[in-house]
């Protein structure tokens, strides 16, 4: 169904001008338009997570998050060797147990995630492929956490795996310092029988999300991070001419916390580059948003705004140039602690656009 919403045009008079000066000029015309959603939608995706400041291991009954290591291992590293610990350093104090496993199958740290091992390339299991046997067991602790591998199980994990998989074995959440962290990155050691040791310092790490419970249904307006949630809405400028002059735009809406592993959640707005009703979730968008946000949820749920007055200037005073494909809204960034917040689709909680607009005045000599 579409919406047509009228000018509303308020008129400023002012009775302080000189006789006659009215006859000469007026006043420009402004006003104040608010308009709903002429088209919304929202789709669930698993992003990519190797790039996350941190990785996050854990699960609970909505979300299950694991890690992936990768380190330069040679062969040359199983000469005499005696044992080899993994060490880690987890930013958080909740204790999480995990067992550690040898990826079989070779992962991109940019381009992993639940389904892909790389841009190209599906796991053969959705969440990973690894052999069946436990390199190690341990539970995450404030402070550094070492695993004692396995020794017999060294020579497949140098000559045939890809890396490290580390998967949870018990509910919540932990997140570990990454490879880019240089004193305190994940690590392994290596002790041979002269008592040196060598030490290798990961070169690629990632975490994956996936989604074990969440049944949403399909008119639902998600928002949500780490298993990443986006929703789509497209407001209709056609009423607003080019030689407009846009003063505020100010987008809003009261979000309703569903699920969140953090006290404040971080919201964006991108502008679509393509047309969602052609391309859906594959419709391209400015990776730097438009407008960002961060809020504490509350028992009362809180309106949140975002202030595009440049974006939508943009798309009215260029509509050749500059399409109007709509909005796309994400968690920012989206490898951020997991979090689920819904949109209504009607009444005073809804995403709405307010739009303060100045007219030019019209020319004084025209006819």
């Amino acid at each position: 169904m579409k919406f047509f919403f009228p000018l509303t045009l308020l008129l400023v008079a002012c009775n302080t001008l000189p006789v006659g000066f009215d006859q000469l000029t007026t006043l420009p015309e402004s006003g104040m338009l608010e308009l709903l959603p002429d088209s919304f939608d929202c789709y669930s995706r698993h992003v990519p997570l190797g790039y996350a400041d941190w990785l996050l291991l854990g699960r609970d009954e909505q979300y299950e998050s694991r890690v992936l290591l990768k380190f330069p291992l040679k062969d040359s590293a199983l000469d005499s060797v005696t044992g080899v610990r993994l060490i880690l350093h987890p930013i958080d104090s909740t204790p999480v147990t995990f067992v550690c496993r040898a990826c079989s199958t070779e992962w991109s740290t940019g381009a992993v995630t639940w389904l892909l091992a790389d841009s190209a390339t599906r796991w053969l299991t959705p969440g990973g492929d690894i052999w069946e046997f436990a390199l190690g067991t341990a539970t995450l602790t404030r402070e550094s956490t070492v695993v004692e591998l396995d020794r017999s199980r060294l020579t497949l994990l140098v000559q045939k795996s890809s890396g490290i998989m580390l998967l949870p074995t018990d509910t919540g959440f932990a997140a570990i310092t990454n490879m880019t962290d240089t004193k305190a990155g994940p690590k392994l050691v290596f002790h041979y029988a002269d008592g040196k040791e060598r030490v290798y310092y990961a070169t690629g790490d990632a975490h994956i999300v996936d989604t074990l419970s969440i049944r949403s249904q399909v008119t639902d307006l998600l928002i949500g991070a780490s298993f990443a949630f986006r929703t789509y809405l497209k407001f209709r400028l056609d009423t607003l001419p080019p030689e407009v002059t846009i003063l505020r735009a100010q987008l809003s809406f009261t979000p309703r916390t569903i699920y969140r592993r953090s006290d404040t959640l971080k919201l964006a707005v991108h502008r679509l580059t393509e047309s969602y009703q052609l391309r859906n979730r594959y419709a391209g968008y400015e990776e730097n948003a438009a407008a960002t946000t961060a809020y504490i949820p509350v028992e009362q749920d809180t309106m949140v705004s975002f202030d595009i007055t440049r974006l939508v200037q943009n798309w009215v005073s260029h509509p050749d140039s500059f399409l109007n494909h709509g909005l796309l809204i994400t968690a920012e960034p989206e490898w951020q602690r997991p979090f689920r917040v819904k949109l209504s689709r009607s009444g005073n909680t809804a995403p709405k656009l307010k739009i303060k607009y100045i007219l030019p005045p019209p020319d004084r000599f025209s006819r």
